[in-house]
């Protein structure tokens, strides 16, 4: 089934989301670059977005030293955590990201990337709940068409792997 799942959605300038991961890859790194110029973060995006998340953790530190109440930098973090093969260290930082942001605007791009952490981490059935309340506050909350999309896009693969997931578990 997973032979019939394209491998990008939802592009973006000079990235999109590999519907399999779930996960940003830059596919144009020259509109990338120009599109994200003035973001203090984009080195740390760029490292992270291919495949270097030691690095993206490094740039990271030093963006958060000089801005420790950056949540988009705790959240990248917490990213380049889950993309070195810490899940625990992800979820828990994302859980508390959930908690710093609750009732805000932040607060459904957390559940997202709680989420995403949690598929990463192979625990599909939490991360569709994580997926699941995203998509509610993003619809509840009147969010771009491409950022329901998105959390539909994962809602969707999530709930495809926690089925075969239980599946395999009940021997169907």
């Amino acid at each position: 089934m997973t032979s019939e799942i394209p491998a990008q959605s939802i592009a973006a300038c000079g990235w999109y989301i590999d519907v399999r991961t779930l996960l940003p890859v830059i596919n144009d790194l020259a509109a990338f670059r120009a599109h994200y110029a003035a973001d203090p973060a984009r080195d740390a995006v760029e490292a992270l977005w291919t495949g270097h998340p030691d690095r993206a953790e490094q740039l990271l530190m030093e963006l958060s030293a000089e801005n420790p109440s950056n949540l988009r930098y705790r959240a990248l973090l917490a990213d380049a955590h889950r993309d070195q093969g810490d899940t625990d260290w992800a979820v828990a930082a994302y859980h508390q990201l959930v908690d710093a942001t609750r009732g805000g605007a932040l607060e459904a791009v957390m559940w997202q990337h709680l989420g995403k952490a949690l598929f990463v981490a192979g625990s599909f059935t939490e991360a569709e709940n994580a997926f699941s309340r995203a998509l509610d506050l993003r619809i509840a909350g009147g969010a771009d068409d491409d950022l329901i999309e998105s959390s539909m896009l994962a809602l969707d693969r999530a709930k495809q792997l926690a089925h075969s997931e239980t599946s395999r578990m009940i021997g169907a």
